[in-house]
């Protein structure tokens, strides 16, 4: 891959628009590895952005004409506006102008590609099937949209014909990917503001990319998932289902934690059953590790080799992190730090805390995480809260949306439980804490924003 594209775009360089997104970061960091001169912008500092400027990589704070060099390729992640000043100088001035979709078919398509797509457990699934590869001297070059627990990166620039991507299907343009094999990990009426808020929209565009597979590649599908299932007809590719009902080709049972620290489950393959230790928790991690498994098979790596390397695999930051030794207001409650933002994804994380800790009361701290998300699934989150002993509310996260009124205080007065509270500012998460009692508690930190900081008070 590197010499097939290096040659053809001699003296070019890259500027990145939204360079510090979660995916936009990782198309940076791959092509920096490839040997490319990038730059970029973004609205505000992060932590993707240290990342980069730690390698080297030029990137502005703000948005101005002055940034774009006319011999730049500009790639823009969807999250840009239309309107926005070097997008419209770059198309003025006629420079070649992809979206990150774009630039990422064209990575694929130089290599055998394996793209992890569906609502929830994408970043999960991606680093563990790039995990177990390299773990089996695979070594794809993979990109994945969140940060791991160990020291592996989130970006590598492998030396075999594999590349697995983490496919966000909230850009509709993910259906002109081009992958040898799809990931459906399952599907959920989620960004629908992307789809003109029709379901149905989102459904064509799945099924589009996994008809797009060459007549021998594969689909990998979650056969437990509603939703999944209603596509199953009209794929015309070989599919393979995972799951825990028994009509699926590749099945798990009989699941048990052990000490609250691992989990232990049974797969049944061919007929013949095979123990998996892991250290990730919760029935959704099941599945995640099932959908993995399953495209190493696919690859031939043997099952037994696949569960070896599930040993030292301990997942993205932020997926169900648990902490046991911080003390608040002299009591230790289990700390949960969960990176999850949408009600399906909270019911799982409160699924996996009553199986732990049936008889632990739970304090959730949650940050709602986008405008858009909370108007369209307001009434599932008031469902999900029911299952809690307190909530309190941070400020909405807003990912760069204008406020629609449904905000965190809309949810607040929305919300039944007697024990509520919300939040001006993460500032003011010390000063609420101090009243409560939580022996025998579970404090779980929920959200994508900047809801991840609170850690570092604690730890302070």
């Amino acid at each position: 891959m590197k010499n097939s594209i290096t040659q053809h775009l001699k003296n070019k360089s890259f500027f990145l628009i939204g360079i510090g997104g979660s995916g936009m970061m990782g198309i940076a960091e791959l092509l920096h590895n490839l040997g490319f001169t990038v730059r970029g912008s973004d609205i505000q500092e992060n932590n993707a952005i240290k990342r980069l400027r730690k390698m080297k990589i030029k990137v502005f704070i703000g948005h101005d004409s002055k940034n774009i060099n006319l011999k730049d390729i500009v790639v823009f992640s969807n999250a840009i506006q239309r309107n926005n000043i070097e997008l419209k100088f770059s198309r003025q001035n006629s420079l070649t102008v992809l979206s990150r979709m774009q630039i990422l078919a064209e990575l694929m398509r130089l290599k055998y590609g394996i793209s992890i797509t569906g609502s929830h457990g994408k970043t999960t699934t991606t680093s563990l099937l790039s995990h177990i590869m390299y773990e089996n001297k695979l070594d794809p070059t993979y990109l994945i949209g969140g940060k791991l627990k160990t020291d592996d990166p989130h970006v590598k620039l492998g030396n075999s014909h594999y590349l697995v991507t983490e496919t966000d299907e909230s850009d509709p343009s993910f259906s002109k990917l081009t992958p040898h094999l799809v990931v459906l990990t399952n599907l959920d009426q989620e960004h629908l503001d992307n789809y003109d808020h029709n379901y149905g929209k989102l459904e064509t565009s799945m099924l589009e990319l996994m008809n797009s597979v060459p007549f021998y590649g594969k689909v990998f599908i979650n056969g437990d998932d509603k939703n999944s299932l209603k596509l199953l007809k009209k794929i015309n590719r070989g599919v393979c289902t995972y799951g825990l009902k028994e009509s699926n080709s590749i099945k798990a049972k009989s699941i048990k934690y052990i000490d609250g620290k691992k989990m232990q489950f049974d797969v049944v393959f061919s007929s013949r059953s095979y123990r998996v230790s892991t250290n990730l928790l919760g029935k959704h991690n099941v599945y995640n590790i099932l959908s993995a498994l399953s495209v190493c098979l696919h690859l031939g790596i043997s099952i037994t080799k696949i569960i070896k390397s599930l040993n030292s695999f301990f997942g993205a930051s932020r997926r169900f992190d648990v902490y046991e030794d911080i003390y608040i207001n002299k009591y230790k409650p289990v700390i949960i730090d969960d990176y999850g933002h949408h009600p399906t994804e909270i019911n799982s994380t409160l699924d996996t805390i009553n199986n732990l800790y049936p008889e632990k009361k739970i304090v959730m701290i949650f940050q709602p995480h986008r405008f858009s998300r909370t108007k369209a699934h307001w009434r599932l989150f008031l469902d999900v809260f029911r299952r809690l002993d307190r909530i309190i509310l941070l400020p909405t996260y807003s990912a760069g949306e204008k406020n629609n009124s449904y905000d965190s205080s809309f949810i607040y007065q929305k919300i039944k439980n007697k024990n509520k509270s919300l939040l001006k500012s993460i500032d003011e998460v010390e000063n609420v804490l101090k009243n409560i009692n939580f022996d025998n508690s579970v404090l779980v930190l929920q959200g994508a924003g900047d809801i991840k900081d609170i850690m570092n008070i604690f730890k302070r």
